[in-house]
């Protein structure tokens, strides 16, 4: 009995520090979606009106130069998280193709031109200058004072 209760007490500690780490990488998934917007990536897959390749999104991507080992494994990335987080579809291979992305309904979200688009609020959000007084958050519950103008010198509407 007490092994039992020794394994669910193991078993939530776990849990716990499952729960932390997402918090803790919590801001990647922020700037995942917002370089998906800077990407314009569901905007790429719209414009052919169907599932694409991932060769097919970078060459929407509009990068200045051929495509990179790393500026794929990067797409790459986006891609896996973004898909993990259901804001793309992966369809596997067949026949020894490629996989097919495809949007969602949370990506039509993000089209950059769509009439009701959440891309600029994602771009305003993520934004370094917006980011930096959660920075100071803690030292002004410590010391007081106001966490935009410490981070920008000025309070908001100033």
């Amino acid at each position: 009995m007490g092994d039992n209760k020794e394994l669910l007490e193991a078993e939530a500690k776990l849990q716990g520090q499952a729960e932390i780490w997402q918090y803790m990488l919590g801001f990647a998934d922020s700037m995942v979606l917002r370089s998906a917007v800077e990407l314009r990536i569901a905007d790429t897959i719209h414009s052919h009106a169907h599932p694409i390749t991932l060769a097919q999104i970078e060459s929407g991507v509009g990068s200045s130069s051929s495509p990179s080992l790393d500026m794929i494994t990067g797409l790459l990335r986006i891609m896996r998280l973004l898909v993990r987080k259901r804001i793309f579809t992966a369809t596997p291979p067949s026949d020894n193709g490629e996989t097919l992305y495809g949007l969602t309904h949370s990506s039509t979200w993000i089209l950059n031109d769509a009439e009701l688009t959440l891309a600029p609020m994602i771009l305003n959000l993520t934004d370094p200058r917006k980011q930096a007084p959660w920075q100071y958050l803690s030292s002004c519950v410590r010391k007081g004072g106001d966490a935009v103008k410490k981070a920008h010198g000025h309070k908001v509407w100033e």
